[in-house]
């Protein structure tokens, strides 16, 4: 827009990216080692296009014919075949003779000419068969052949409509709305004008008259094991129906039939007849029952053979067909002849080609982007028969390796548009700054009729979105208006004829305006405008055409290395996101998308990063209205390639990248939610990123530009001269740092880092350490790899328990050990959005208040935080990380807790819970003043008091829908640790409450030590516990009640079972190469597995299957009183061959009233064992509960499961 408007917002560029020389040198010095060993060696020996392939065979040709076959077949001024067929002479000796005189070997160049023969025809047959058969003709295996008759993108507000107040209605509905003839699917919603106060009217008419969504149709499906077969079935399919009398005439021409030379390459035998299925449109056919194809989950590998830009010839392709007839509406109309018709395909992976009525329409590439074509010479009223033919794997699959799920089909709505022929209005651009400035490019038919008659109106509303799937609440009167004369315009060109019904029109309509008191966009509180334009005639204000769309006025800058909004710095507390649903793969409705919105919202993030591809049009609307940053991101990655950036570098591919990019910001550009663009993921660098940075920046300068890719052969760093921010992958805490001080210009954001997959998250803590420095401003947060475990529901027959299965649970004969089995469940959040125990501590550490550092407690000691204070006050400071909101917009509640007072899902009903709101006027911090007497009278009767803090908004927020779904914004836990008022000393955290009138024995035995008591109350003494001497450990333990509580003894564990990082990644190293090359790497293997920590334990008797034993060196009798007695052992770990591994010091306190303590002290090994020993796979200890036990209390933190590394986000208290 800066380029129209030299006044509009641009954000600055920082120096180490504008300076850059591409790809010399970047400041601080990048060499770009990585582009330069594809360009100059990699691309000639692993040629990835049809030139370097030619190029490639043709030299090894070459090398043979004038290394090998020249010398031989001349030889001096004679021939081979000479040679061989020549006269013979014999010597003395029997030797044969040539007519030169020399020795000539016969067998020996019959031998070579064998040999040279074989290579030679060797080389062709592979030449041939993996390259050159696949030259001809194969659009689906060209990088330049992306797309044929495809119509350019448009932005995903278009909806042609008719009606002002009804195009106030779309604005405000996420869905993509269609007439209201058939009812839509997926991602679409029919809607009818209402006359509700607010609704806008409308009389009843369709809100979208000239939209026709064409999900939910009679489509059928058939699939094929090759793109050529199922070509030549739709060439069959079309003459049987000629032949039949099932088509009219009046369709059938010479131009762009369907017998084009390449659909006739594989020849059918005789007459097929062809089975079709229905079909659900949209879905994937891959997670469709009763279809042999499967899906297919790889994190980096292809699931075919890497040979760019070929695919394996068995390619499976589906042929969907439907036959329909036009809408009524449409068809009773007499403007049919005039109106122009375009079908919209919104997903369809990965590439497929469009026959309408006998006639090949166009080709489309690129599985997340709509494709659009013009189908008005193809369209007629009735009997409208359309083919699609998806192939599953094209050149574009290449760029689109990433970590989910391989799928196929069309996987987003289908609709047909129609434009009547005074709709000139073809795209328009919005860019709403922070100051109140609106700039609008408004892009019209360059052939327009009675263009002196038309004006463009522009409208903006106040209009508040009802609910977040439509609705709306707003006044009559806009805000702003302003009507521009298309003929008068200064920044458009016209040559008008007034002999002639059509005009020339050149350029588009500019319209920039300056709004007073505008409401700012931003996460925390995201407030919209309606803007509507409209087409009208300048005579008697008939409408011909609105166009809608909801805009946030929001700035986005770089300013001193810091990313800003509105001209404050933001932290991202982001997350990665796939497009996933657990029944229907690919396939997500509107309302799973809000629900995802919602828990993201819910759990303190604000950003979602759309992993690794443009997510389908109404996500964006949904994160306009809930307010989450996005990361929006090109469907680009080539993890698979060795090395990465083969294809980011290689010319012939240059089309696709900046092809994927630039539709992906035409699409997208007018939403306030994207705050930053992504070139895409993991491809390494090269003159394509480059191509496509300019060519992005050429479309829009208010965003900026992130790209982890490039800057090293096989992983990207994060910091080359493509990207505006630094966004490395997965650094450790000190790297981060280090990038904060090395790139002092860019913001510092993790586009991915702390990888949730399985029992993980800890030290999380530490990176939001850092994130919140003050002395480390350019650390602004990053993403969390990932929000969804990417689990499909498995379907077993006569079972009503619901599983999830990954990579290799669909495998067929085709795919056998393509998988990359349970990599794909990383996430956060379960495939039906349960949360994991790791949810809680990032909710913590994301949340936007804290409680700060202050006299009663160091900030280092803030996870284990206690207050010691002689004051008759406690001041209690936190600290707002808001970035809009105030303290005028929340509320804390906060109430006292003990050691005897049990929570039940996080609440306690045993106290009283008391609340205060603070005032605007706490500016960024906020102290909460107290007294302490309820906190003596809690310490007086029990032995540890907690005051705990919780934070809630005042009203209710859009993402927050019932009441029991809230969680609070912010937790905070403190223990307390007071003076007595009439004493001098503190309470002792640990303090012994003493009971009168109970007792405790020890009675000792050779082989073990029992332990007695008797409560108050009681009359004879019971047995509490048993000591077994040799082991040293407790093998009974009875309950009050004296039941047994133990089947088996309670023994020290330290092994578990091993993860794919004990083992050293080998499986990983293993399923990335070729079958062939895996095989062969035995020694790499076992080399690799050596230095695992898993084979470490292993070979030191950390076996779970064989786990060490426990004997017992020495026990005794340490102290014994009336109400407790205390035990210690000294316990030595021992393999199953003997040998020990360490020594363990065991103290048992045991109590009067039954309870006991165990304190553990473990020694660390000696000698060369530490340095075999890395770490322990665990340290805790193992026993086996009686079955008849249901329920376990304990005082401690929860009450999701926690770890030392990740507590931060779990309460104390007794659970």
């Amino acid at each position: 827009m800066n380029f129209y408007f030299p006044q509009a917002h641009a954000y600055k560029v920082p120096p180490s990216v504008q300076n850059a020389v591409y790809p010399f040198h970047v400041p601080p010095r990048l060499f770009p080692y990585d582009v330069y060993i594809h360009r100059y060696l990699t691309m000639w020996i692993m040629p990835t296009n049809h030139i370097t392939h030619t190029i490639f065979f043709g030299t090894i040709l070459c090398y043979i014919g004038v290394r090998w076959w020249i010398p031989l077949v001349v030889r001096g001024d004679k021939f081979l075949l000479g040679i061989l067929m020549g006269c013979e002479k014999r010597d003395n000796n029997d030797n044969d003779i040539t007519d030169d005189g020399s020795i000539c070997h016969k067998k020996l160049l019959w031998n070579q000419f064998y040999v040279l023969t074989v290579v030679t025809i060797t080389v062709i047959v592979v030449a041939w068969r993996r390259v050159f058969r696949r030259f001809s003709g194969r659009p689906w295996m060209d990088p330049n052949y992306t797309e044929f008759n495809r119509l350019p993108v448009c932005n995903s507000f278009m909806r042609w409509m008719v009606d002002e107040e009804g195009a106030r209605d779309v604005a405000c509905c996420p869905f993509l709305v269609a007439t209201a003839d058939y009812r839509g699917g997926e991602g679409c919603q029919t809607m009818k004008g209402g006359d509700d106060k607010g609704g806008g009217g409308g009389g009843g008419v369709d809100l979208v008259p000239n939209v026709w969504n064409m999900d939910q149709q009679q489509w059928k499906f058939q699939l094929y094991n090759t793109v050529e077969r199922a070509l030549n079935v739709v060439y069959q399919e079309w003459d049987n129906d000629l032949e039949h009398g099932a088509v009219g005439d009046d369709i059938v021409n010479d131009g762009g039939t369907m017998g084009s030379t390449w659909m006739k390459q594989s020849s059918m035998d005789g007459n097929e007849v062809i089975s079709w299925r229905p079909i659900t449109v949209p879905a994937n056919w891959t997670m469709l029952e009763g279809i042999p194809d499967k899906p297919i989950y790889t994190n980096i590998k292809y699931p075919f053979p890497c040979i760019p830009p070929f695919v394996p010839d068995k390619n499976p392709t589906g042929v969907y067909k439907l036959i329909f007839d036009l809408p009524s509406k449409w068809q009773d109309e007499m403007s049919f002849a005039k109106d122009n018709y375009m079908i919209t395909f919104h997903g369809v992976e990965s590439a497929f080609f469009l026959f309408v009525n006998g006639e090949y329409v166009g080709y489309s590439q690129d599985s997340r982007i709509p494709a659009s074509f013009d189908l008005t010479p193809h369209l007629k009223h009735k009997a409208n028969v359309m083919y699609v033919v998806v192939c599953r794997w094209s050149d574009g699959s290449y760029l689109e390796d990433q970590d989910h799920w391989w799928m196929a089909g069309i996987h987003r709505s289908v609709e047909l548009l129609r434009r009547g022929p005074d709709m000139d209005i073809l795209d328009y651009r919005v860019q709403a700054d922070m100051d109140g400035s609106l700039f609008i490019c408004v892009d019209l038919k360059k052939t327009m009729s009675r263009i002196n008659q038309k004006r463009i109106s522009f409208k903006l509303f106040d209009d508040e979105q009802s609910t977040p799937m439509g609705g709306r609440e707003g006044e009559h009167l806009p805000v702003w208006s302003v009507v521009q004369e298309i003929n008068g315009a200064s920044n458009s060109n016209s040559n008008s004829n007034s002999n002639s019904t059509e005009e020339e029109f050149t350029g588009e309509i500019r319209v920039s305006a300056k709004i007073e008191g505008v409401k700012l966009w931003n996460a925390e509180d995201p407030n919209l405008y309606t803007l509507v334009i409209g087409m009208v005639n300048s005579n008697d204000g008939a409408i011909y055409q609105v166009e809608s769309c909801r805009i946030g006025f929001r700035s986005v800058d770089i300013e001193d290395g810091v990313l800003m909004l509105n001209r404050k710095p933001i932290t991202i507390c982001g997350v990665n996101r796939h497009e996933h649903h657990p029944d229907h793969g690919k396939v997500v409705s509107v309302e799973s998308m809000a629900r995802d919105i919602e828990i993201v919202k819910n759990n303190n993030f604000n950003a979602i990063r759309t992993s690794h591809y443009p997510n389908a049009a109404p996500f964006y609307r949904l994160c306009d209205y809930y307010g989450v940053f996005v990361c929006d991101e090109a469907n680009l990655e080539t993890h698979g390639m060795m090395p990465m950036g083969k294809l980011a570098d290689d010319i012939c591919w240059s089309k696709a990248f900046v092809e994927r990019v630039t539709r992906m910001v035409n699409r997208d550009r007018n939403h306030a939610s994207i705050i930053f663009w992504s070139l895409g993921n993991e491809c390494g660098r090269g003159r394509n990123f480059n191509l496509a940075r300019k060519a992005l920046r050429k479309l829009d300068t208010s965003r900026p530009i992130c790209y982890e890719g490039g800057g090293d052969l096989f992983e990207g760093t994060g910091e080359t001269e493509l990207t505006d921010i630094i966004c490395s992958m997965y650094p450790n805490v000190e790297r981060t740092i280090a990038l904060s001080k090395k790139n002092t210009d860019r913001p510092i954001i993790l586009c991915e880092y702390s990888h949730a997959m399985g029992n993980s998250n800890g030290n999380l803590h530490r990176y939001w350490e850092i994130f919140r420095d003050l002395s480390l401003r350019n650390l602004q947060g990053g993403f969390i790899w990932d929000m969804i475990d990417q689990g499909i529901t498995l379907r077993h027959s006569g079972n009503c328990r619901r599983t999830f299965g990954y990579g290799g649970d669909f495998e067929d004969k085709y795919y056998v050990g393509v998988n990359d089995k349970q990599f794909c469940i990383n996430g956060l959040f379960s495939p039906d959005r349960k949360p994991h125990p790791a949810v809680s501590e990032v909710r913590y550490l994301q949340q936007p208040i804290h409680l700060i550092e202050s006299e009663y407690f160091p900030y280092e000691n803030a996870r284990e935080r206690y207050i010691t204070s002689s004051s008759e006050i406690l001041r209690f400071r936190f600290i707002s990380y808001f970035h809009s909101l105030s303290w005028s917009d929340v509320y804390v509640e906060y109430f006292y807790c003990n050691d005897k007072m049990k929570y039940v899902n996080g609440d306690t009903t045993d106290s009283e819970i008391f609340r205060y709101f603070p005032t605007a006027d706490d500016s960024e911090e906020f102290i909460m003043i107290n007294t302490f007497d309820r906190a003596q009278k809690c310490l007086s009767e029990y032995s540890r008091c907690w005051i705990t803090f919780k934070w809630y908004f005042r009203s209710k927020m859009k993402w927050q829908r019932n009441n029991h779904e809230y969680h609070p914004i912010a937790i905070e836990t403190v223990e307390l640790c007071l003076p007595w008022p009439d004493e001098d000393h503190n309470i002792e955290i640990n303090k012994i409450l003493r009971e009168e009138g109970c007792s405790i024995k020890v009675q000792e035995s050779t082989s073990s030590v029992e332990l007695w008591v008797k409560a108050r109350g009681e009359r004879f003494m019971r047995r509490c516990a048993v000591i077994d001497k040799t082991t040293g450990c407790i093998t009974s333990f009875c309950n009050n009640a004296s039941s047994e509580m133990l089947n088996e003894p309670m023994v020290p564990n330290f092994t578990r079972a091993c993860t794919d990082n004990d083992r050293g990644g080998i499986d990983r190293v293993r399923h990335l190469m070729p079958r062939w090359v895996a095989f062969k790497i035995r020694l790499l293997e076992r080399t690799l597995f050596n230095y695992s920590y898993w084979y470490k334990w292993k070979r030191l008797g950390l076996d779970p299957e064989s786990p060490p034993r426990p004997v017992c060196d020495l026990l005794k009798l340490v102290a014994e009183t009336s109400d407790h007695a205390i035990i210690e052992a000294d316990i030595s770990m021992i393999t199953q061959h003997g040998k020990r591994l360490f020594h363990l010091h065991v103290s048992y306190h045991f109590r009067c009233d039954g309870s006991v303590k165990i304190s553990t002290i473990l020694n660390k090994p000696n000698g060369g064992l530490k340095y075999l020993l890395p770490s322990l796979p665990r340290i805790g200890y193992t026993f086996c509960m009686n079955k008849d036990i249901k329920n376990v209390t304990y005082l401690g933190r929860g009450p999701e499961e926690n770890y030392p590394d990740r507590k931060s986000g779990s309460m104390i208290g007794v659970w």
